[in-house]
């Protein structure tokens, strides 16, 4: 993949929240569909740079729980940056230091009980986004009687305990896709990576403080 093509997140916004610490200097190593993906500061984490917060501020639930089944939180920049100003609908960039995980490809067992999971709840062994109200709640009660397998359990004890939250908010999507599923290499265990889209939860004194200083790098408390 040629990362310095890369066209998820573009622009001088971007490019200076890049040039600042913590990310200045790191290597772009993958992208998302909202985000870009940094080496951290050690080969167990990454820097991660997104348009949207719903990961963010779902891997930061699940650590204030104990949930094992998310990606672990290290540090929460919050709001960095205001990406694009819209008076009535502004985009920020939101940065986060977080675990590194092995991609789900190179674990055929994990990835099997992935598909069988997906099937159940998505009807597609590849998953699928869930953006109607509808299919939000179906969700929901699918995950009562969904069959767990040693490797699935934790992922599905974080889902059973946050998504109902996620659900109620009608613009957020449950993005269940198999690419949002991954390994924790230490355990074996799956991991929920991006199974939540579409977060914008600033408050207006981030909103002004962005306004006035451009970038706000500091890790939340």
């Amino acid at each position: 993949m040629d990362f310095a093509h890369q066209q998820v997140l573009v622009g001088e916004v971007f490019e200076a929240v890049c040039a600042r610490s913590p990310l200045a200097g790191k290597q772009m190593i993958d992208l998302g569909s909202f985000s870009v993906l940094f080496e951290g500061e050690t080969p167990a984490s990454v820097y991660r740079l997104s348009a949207d917060n719903a990961t963010h501020d779902f891997a930061a639930k699940a650590k204030k729980l104990g949930l094992p089944g998310v990606v672990r939180l290290l540090a929460d920049y919050g709001a960095v940056a205001l990406y694009h100003d819209d008076a009535f609908n502004p985009d920020y960039l939101w940065l986060a230091h977080l675990e590194h995980l092995e991609v789900l490809q190179a674990y055929p067992v994990q990835q099997a009980a992935v598909a069988r999971l997906l099937l159940h709840l998505t009807d597609s062994d590849d998953g699928d986004l869930l953006a109607t109200p509808q299919e939000k709640h179906a969700l929901l009660a699918k995950l009562d009687d969904v069959p767990i397998e040693a490797c699935t359990r934790q992922a599905v004890e974080a889902m059973r305990c946050l998504f109902p939250e996620y659900i109620a908010h009608s613009d957020i999507a449950m993005d269940l896709g198999a690419s949002n599923f991954m390994i924790r290499a230490a355990t074996g265990d799956l991991v929920l990576s991006d199974p939540v889209s579409g977060l914008c939860n600033i408050t207006d004194e981030r909103h002004e403080r962005l306004l006035v200083e451009g970038i706000v790098v500091e890790i939340q408390e």
